[in-house]
């Protein structure tokens, strides 16, 4: 992981319409705040920390759910779904959390983007 990465995943990032601050365990879209659980903010941070990574059902319940909760692969899938209908602008099409079938997921940043993501740095200077 770069050095950018790091610091802009200790941060938050921007992606599309959605701007996630990891510090303050909030979420955007379209500059409006969005509901989102713990477990799905985990399981995105997972994600967007690894981008273009395929993340193994496994490794999202290990990241995501305590070791004294059961979780399924069905658990998973239900969290990227609700994850999509807030994250995404076409659930059923998904271009930022995609499934790689019989694996897990992976994500995608935007491709006109120059990096993962910005920085959320750049918000707080213009206070």
């Amino acid at each position: 992981m770069s050095d950018l990465q790091a610091r802009t995943i200790t941060c938050g990032v921007n992606f599309g319409e959605i701007s996630i601050d990891f510090k303050t365990m909030e979420m955007f879209r379209a500059g409006q705040p969005v509901q989102i659980t713990l477990r799905e903010f985990k399981v995105l941070k997972f994600l967007v920390s690894r981008p273009r990574i395929v993340v193994s059902r496994q490794k999202l319940i290990k990241s995501a759910w305590p070791k004294r909760q059961r979780a399924s692969y069905r658990t998973v899938d239900n969290c990227i779904a609700q994850l999509r209908h807030k994250v995404e602008s076409n659930p059923s099409c998904p271009a930022f959390i995609r499934t790689v079938h019989g694996v897990g997921y992976k994500f995608f940043p935007p491709e006109d983007s120059q990096s993962l993501s910005q920085s959320l740095d750049s918000r707080e200077e213009n206070k």
